[in-house]
């Protein structure tokens, strides 16, 4: 499955809400997708392998949470040598799909939900200064470099 993630939500409304609201798109595909990206000029730089779990559930809205590590992969589809990018910190998202019938809705029911988990966890919109940790700088220059510690 191929998922596009579009930007996130501007303006003056997305300021007012607590959650970060994007367009998704997913489409199903064949085994050989590498190929047809490559085909239409695109590069690989670098791959990442998500390791945890996804649990469902019906509250005012069809509520998804995703608890997830995120590793780095040193070599080409190499999953097995796959290194954490930020050892022992979990990546939870909490998601919903929104109509602009049921847009409103789903925002307070995403915004109750994450209520629950506040003396949990820290949470924050992406992007806001607010939610940035002292790893998260550490992580993205990970990211960013290559085996040797290369800044590209």
């Amino acid at each position: 499955m191929v998922r596009h993630i579009g930007g996130a939500m501007r303006g003056s409304g997305a300021n007012q809400i607590s959650v970060l609201v994007r367009a998704m798109v997913e489409s199903k595909v064949s085994k050989n997708v590498l190929r047809l990206f490559y085909a239409l000029g695109y590069k690989l730089d670098h791959e990442l392998l998500r390791v945890g779990f996804a649990f469902h559930f019906q509250r005012g809205a069809s509520i998804t949470v995703t608890v997830s590590s995120v590793n780095k992969m040193l070599k080409l589809h190499a999953t097995d040598e796959a290194v954490p990018v930020t050892p022992g910190i979990q990546l939870v998202e909490v998601t919903a799909l929104a109509s602009s019938e049921n847009y409103t809705e789903v925002v307070a029911a995403v915004s109750s939900f994450c209520e629950y988990l506040a003396p949990l966890l820290h949470l924050s919109k992406p992007g806001t200064s607010t939610g940035v940790v002292s790893t998260a700088a550490a992580a993205a220059a990970s990211l960013m470099s290559d085996a040797a510690g290369v800044t590209t």
